[in-house]
């Protein structure tokens, strides 16, 4: 296994169209986990919530979050993100269709990533990283 990897180690993972789990706190205290659509830009997550998701209130309510990319094949390359999540509606629509435009193109060619994106502006929501931990296990000879 090779720890501490950096972005750029990591190849083209956080370009591809795999799912990245989210991790909110209910306000009992225990954990969502969540799928999410995102994007990596300048050294942070990007997602996009549609309006009137309840991940939006509970985000403003604790903006505490990790989240985790990982592929499910060789050489099993993965991220995970512990941080804080700072809210925007700026730009909602064009931000939004960056970060989701991948996804639809993969997942749903037929549709448009407007189609995804809630009318009502949603939030665009950015995970200010406090620790950041990338590994793979592409020296590992287990296959």
């Amino acid at each position: 296994m090779r720890r501490n990897l950096t972005v750029e180690e990591l190849g083209d993972l956080l370009e591809r169209p795999i799912n990245a789990i989210l991790a909110l706190h209910r306000r009992d205290g225990s954990i969502l986990q969540t799928p999410v659509w995102h994007r990596w830009d300048e050294g942070r997550f990007l997602l996009e919530i549609p309006a009137g998701d309840r991940k939006i209130a509970m985000l403003e309510r604790d903006p505490r979050v990790s989240l985790i990319v990982a592929e499910n094949e060789f050489p099993y390359r993965a991220i995970e993100v512990h941080g804080r999540a700072a809210i925007s509606t700026e730009r909602y629509r064009e931000r939004g269709r960056s970060i989701v435009d991948r996804f639809v193109a993969a997942h749903d060619p037929e549709r448009t990533a407007d189609a995804y994106l809630s009318d009502e502006p949603g939030a665009i929501v950015e995970i200010l990283a406090d620790a950041v931990r990338a590994w793979d296990y592409a020296d590992d000879a287990f296959i």
